[in-house]
């Protein structure tokens, strides 16, 4: 049977609708509006693209081709947790799903630095059924602006 496993080393993930959708800028840490985002599970926050994008051209007068950056591909989390739908992050990350409104998300890791980013949540529509398993529902946050890593006060 699967277990609630906490975030490698005591990481703790939180979200917040305080969010100008305008200027994208993350509430301070010190809000009252965090809220955490409890059971979050052992394969919890996986992280995916950002991969450099590149361009090419080939000088009519060089052999060699040549190429240069353009840009990066959209950054996506994806976010799974125990299935309680009553609880208070999952009201907040679902109500605001279902009205596409940008939210603030924060991870503090054990060091006691964190990772703050704006994303729109989706999915999480339909909880995981396996037999003798948690179930657990998956968001994937899809990120509008660079993550920004804050150093411990």
């Amino acid at each position: 049977m699967q277990k609630i496993l906490p975030l490698p080393n005591g990481t703790t993930v939180y979200v917040s609708a305080s969010i100008d959708p305008r200027s994208m800028l993350v509430p301070d840490p010190t809000d009252t509006t965090w809220v955490e985002v409890k059971k979050v599970t052992g394969s919890g926050l996986s992280p995916s693209g950002g991969e450099e994008k590149w361009s090419s051209y080939q000088p009519l007068s060089g052999y060699e081709d040549k190429r240069f950056p353009t840009g990066r591909s959209l950054h996506d989390m994806a976010l799974e947790f125990q299935d309680d739908p009553d609880s208070i992050h999952a009201t907040l990350i679902t109500d605001a799903r279902d009205v596409r409104r940008l939210l603030a998300w924060q991870i503090k890791l054990p060091s006691g630095a964190l990772i703050t980013f704006p994303a729109y949540a989706t999915g999480g529509y339909i909880p995981t059924l396996n037999r003798n398993e948690l179930m657990v529902v998956t968001f994937t946050l899809g990120l509008t602006a660079m993550p920004k890593r804050r150093r411990p006060a």
